[in-house]
């Protein structure tokens, strides 16, 4: 019997990720193969300039061209590879789009509507999962929920490096209160706005900042998706992890077990919006999953 192998890569605004699944077709799942991230940065500058830098697009093709050799060793039925946000954001893509396509992969850059549906794909078994689904990006925050058999979504503009560039002045240094409260005022505002959310959904996150914030909970020296899958997150413990956060520089937070260095100087921000979503669906927890946009994809791909 042959067993069906598929691959998906994500370039995001902050990171490059890699997973590669084959079919289980006894448990009418997929058991993933490899997992591989890599810190990238793409979206650096990205919010004030609108265009991709060269020593970004070299950090994602170092990564892209790893991950080929990677998913040489395998068998594989068919690879996706994706950009989201940051790649919607600039003028200049097409940089990247062509050095991609020399190592031998087409990028497709995906709307707003396609990350949410393939993130809801990734994270719910059906439709009939009632639940708000967060996916808080480096540039973007989507939130889907699903209404009448349909699958409804909202892209809002405030990534944990977006909200970094914007407000905070050093991310090497401790953050401020008047810096923590601009990013909450401004994403408070984006949501009052932007967002007419269904009462009483429950919540789940998926996405870097709530993955990584679940891996600090657990003091994860090694990351381990079996214990991130499903575990939970309450505000308490969230501003108690604000209180820690700000009054660290960016070597004391790189520190921190469970969070990874290249990630510590953007992680305060996420904070603060996930803490801001949470009090704005007044909502005290959320479920975190691990099963995102390229569980979605590798899903597409097999099924």
């Amino acid at each position: 019997m042959i067993n069906l192998q598929a691959a998906a890569i994500d370039i995001g605004t902050n990171s490059s990720r890699l997973l590669i699944g084959e079919l289980n077709c006894q448990e009418n799942g997929i058991n993933i193969l490899e997992r591989e991230l890599q810190i990238t940065r793409l979206g650096e500058g990205v919010d004030a300039n609108k265009k991709l830098t060269k020593n970004a697009v070299n950090r994602v093709i170092k990564a892209i061209r790893e991950y080929k050799n990677i998913m040489d060793k395998y068998d594989l039925k068919s690879i996706r590879v994706v950009g989201t946000s940051a790649l919607r954001d600039v003028h200049n893509s097409e940089i990247l789009t062509k050095e991609i396509k020399e190592i031998g992969f087409e990028l497709q850059i995906i709307s707003g509507e396609k990350e949410a549906q393939l993130n809801f794909l990734g994270a719910a078994s059906s439709l009939k999962d009632q639940f708000l689904l967060l996916d808080i990006g480096g540039g973007s925050t989507e939130f889907i929920w699903p209404a009448d058999k349909e699958i409804n979504y909202k892209s809002l503009d405030i990534g944990c490096v977006r909200m970094t560039e914007r407000f905070i002045n050093n991310p090497e240094a401790e953050v401020s209160e008047e810096e923590i409260k601009n990013i909450e005022e401004f994403t408070l505002d984006l949501l009052s706005k932007e967002l007419d959310l269904p009462q009483n959904l429950r919540l789940k996150g998926v996405g870097g900042t709530i993955t990584t914030l679940a891996a600090v909970k657990h003091r994860m020296a090694v990351y381990d998706s079996s214990k991130i899958e499903g575990s939970k997150l309450n505000v308490f413990e969230l501003n108690d992890f604000l209180t820690d956060f700000k009054d660290m520089n960016l070597v004391e937070r790189s520190q921190v077990k469970g969070l990874q260095a290249e990630r510590a100087d953007i992680i305060t921000a996420g904070l603060v919006i996930l803490i801001s979503i949470l009090n704005f669906c007044a909502c005290n927890n959320l479920t975190v999953s691990d099963k995102d946009l390229l569980y979605g994809l590798l899903k597409e791909q097999l099924f």
